[in-house]
């Protein structure tokens, strides 16, 4: 075969190949969509006075919960104050989660004055170990820029106390009438714990007696829940968080609910 032959062959070859007409062509693979980025939450573009004088202090930024059960909601109450000498304004508070929402008492706080973010988390879709986040903007020029954040553990399987029940729930009450029941803690450990409330959600609300107790293993001790009359309807949902020492140390929440009902005594 002459070698001008040989060009023409092969040229000829390579239109159909091409054109996908050869039968041994191999058919493009479909590309998949490129992949979006991972998109953080940004900043907020906020003008902030420079010689604004308000400061924003947090008695704590950080909350752990312990372990709490799941499917309940607990509560936490993140306190600040207004150490500065101008009006502070809380311009944004945004949780990163569905899951949680955080009212705010008041976006201004006047010098020496201290106001609340109330964290509300729903444990319903979540198990094991996890950690939440709420960014709070202000007009503090020093710090803009805030984040917040809480800690649980979902029915934490090495907690030494037992709780029966799990989540308090006052049930169904009439406006004005008070609220009581039971919580009952046992030791399920093979050492003595000390057991003792360190945070309650909303204290104005419900008492709990004693708020310390002594646990031998095996031992229990009962707690007594007061629900204080309430003089507005609508669903409650609060908390209680306690600290264990001794032979283990742990912490736990007890969430508690009650709905009041329109009609009073």
């Amino acid at each position: 075969m002459s070698t001008t032959r040989s060009f023409v062959i092969l040229g000829a070859g390579l239109v159909f190949l091409l054109a996908g007409k050869l039968p041994f062509a191999v058919a493009e693979e479909e590309q998949p969509p490129p992949e979006v980025p991972f998109q953080p939450i940004q900043k907020l573009d906020i003008k902030v006075n420079q010689a604004s004088k308000a400061r924003i202090k947090f008695e704590s930024d950080t909350f752990d919960f312990g372990s709490i059960p799941r499917g309940a909601t607990v509560v936490h109450s993140f306190r600040f104050s207004n150490t500065g000498q101008d009006t502070l304004e809380i311009t944004s508070v945004r949780p990163t989660c569905g899951c949680t929402t955080a009212p705010l008492s008041s976006n201004k706080v006047a010098p020496g004055g201290e106001a609340t973010i109330k964290a509300y988390f729903n444990s319903k879709n979540f198990n094991g170990r996890l950690t939440k986040y709420i960014y709070v903007n202000s007009t503090d020029p020093i710090n803009p820029y805030l984040k917040i954040s809480f800690k649980a553990t979902i029915n934490d399987p090495i907690l030494p106390i037992n709780m029966a029940p799990l989540e308090a729930d006052f049930g169904s009450l009439a406006l004005g009438a008070p609220g009581n029941l039971k919580v009952t803690l046992t030791d399920t450990g093979d050492s003595p714990l000390e057991v003792r409330l360190i945070h309650e959600s909303a204290p104005e609300m419900v008492k709990v007696n004693p708020t310390s107790a002594s646990l031998q293993p095996n031992g229990s001790a009962d707690l007594t829940l007061q629900l204080a009359p309430q003089d507005k309807a609508g669903d409650l949902k609060e908390s209680m968080t306690f600290d264990i020492t001794g032979g283990q140390e742990g912490r736990f929440t007890l969430p508690w609910k009650a709905v009041i009902t329109g009609q009073g005594q």
